[in-house]
């Protein structure tokens, strides 16, 4: 049974985008990310989290599509992280789409015009 329950008509995107927009831990490693990438331990120094917090955060992310990863070529393969800009722009105007339809009762677009 899922932990949260998506009200009927809410797009998945939707639901996605308040995943990450929604949650002040996602938002701080995001916003650490939106300076370039950084390693895993570069992230726990920014944001301050626990490295077990930040790496659940991370997966959490990724899986989300917010975040990416891949494995450096140097001792140890560490993961270099960084913030899928494409990808949270998508989330970020469907969830202002979302809530701009349902504050305001009108379909608006991405560019602020009613239809």
């Amino acid at each position: 049974m899922p932990s949260v329950v998506r009200p009927a008509g809410q797009p998945e995107l939707v639901a996605q985008a308040a995943k990450v927009f929604g949650n002040t831990v996602r938002l701080s490693i995001i916003n650490a990310l939106k300076q370039g990438p950084a390693l895993r331990a570069d992230l726990v120094a920014h944001t301050g989290l626990p490295a077990k917090t930040l790496g659940a955060q991370l997966v959490e992310l990724e899986a989300l599509g917010a975040v990416k990863a891949e494995a450096q070529h140097s001792r140890g393969r560490p993961m270099l992280y960084y913030a899928n800009q494409p990808r949270l722009e998508e989330l970020l105007s469907a969830l202002a789409e979302y809530a701009l339809r349902s504050a305001c009762g009108a379909v608006v677009g991405v560019h602020g015009k009613s239809h």
